[in-house]
């Protein structure tokens, strides 16, 4: 799994949202921004994204920043995590589409599960259906 990665710089939930992605068996790449000006970049490139977009919105701010990429996060398998669960910030949340909402103050456990069964997903649709045998 090629993941791009989006934390607010050296904070505590960042870090443990990091950890949470490195630990997953299947991680092949990590793109870890750590600046709203790199995932810019990144969301501008003309080229493909990672098939899996993780984004910490650090504040408010930062998810307002996040709505004129909607159409290019629609593309990929998106997890959005938000800093709060105030009733404005979940539906400006939802408005973007992702495909996993979490919250700063979770232990990410429930983000690496969901990671965990999107790789198992995309594993069978390329063996064709096949079902995975450990």
């Amino acid at each position: 799994m090629n993941v791009l990665l989006y934390t607010a710089k050296n904070t505590e939930s960042g870090e443990r949202l990091q950890h949470a992605i490195e630990a997953l068996g299947s991680l092949e790449s990590l793109i870890d921004c750590r600046t709203i000006s790199d995932l810019i970049r990144h969301l501008q490139s003309p080229g493909p994204l990672p098939e899996t977009v993780v984004l910490q919105a650090a504040d408010k701010r930062e998810l307002n920043a996040l709505a004129s990429f909607r159409f290019r996060l629609e593309q990929v398998f998106f997890v959005l995590v938000l800093p709060d669960a105030d009733a404005e910030t979940v539906a400006r949340g939802h408005q973007l589409r992702p495909r996993f909402i979490a919250y700063q103050d979770s232990d990410f456990s429930e983000v690496g599960a969901v990671l965990d069964r999107i790789e198992s997903r995309q594993v069978n649709a390329a063996r064709g259906g096949i079902p995975r045998t450990e």
